[in-house]
């Protein structure tokens, strides 16, 4: 097994840095947008709680299960304040994941940010899953430039 890198590209956040990296190294204050998420309507929410549901988060953890699939989560390991926050996959997973978020300030209401994510995949996986993981990381960059921290 192999390690795939995966990085996106760098997004902007128009709040300071220290407001978005309180908010993103906190899970449970993103457990209560994901349950907000959830309760809106519209197709994104009904696909969400199609998938995902029984969402638990304390400060360093989320777990959850993915219909299907079986429990999941997310632990935050490591944080350097305002700059990174650390994130294992832990629980029914195929494979090893660590995800880091990066964040850099431009200025007082700019926060660049980047994630990359490594996965410990076999040759098949990587095969199979490369793209989805890329768009996926693009996509949960994008994300993020949308919450209002």
């Amino acid at each position: 097994m192999g390690v795939t890198k995966i990085v996106s590209d760098i997004k902007q956040i128009q709040n300071s840095s220290s407001r978005v990296y309180d908010f993103l190294s906190d899970f449970t204050k993103l457990g209560m947008l994901i349950e907000a998420a959830k309760n809106m309507a519209g197709e994104q929410a009904d696909k969400m709680s199609e998938k995902i549901e029984n969402i638990e988060t304390t400060q360093d953890t989320c777990t959850f299960t993915v219909k299907g699939f079986g429990d999941s989560g997310l632990r935050i390991v490591e944080k350097e304040e305002n700059k990174m926050i650390k994130i294992e996959g832990e629980g029914r997973l195929p494979f090893p994941v660590t995800l880091w978020i990066q964040l850099i300030s431009k200025d007082v209401y700019d926060t660049r940010i980047r994630i990359t994510l490594h996965a410990e995949m076999n040759m098949m996986y990587k095969m199979m899953l490369k793209g989805k993981l890329k768009k996926g990381v693009e996509q949960l960059a994008d994300g993020l430039t949308k919450i209002p921290y």
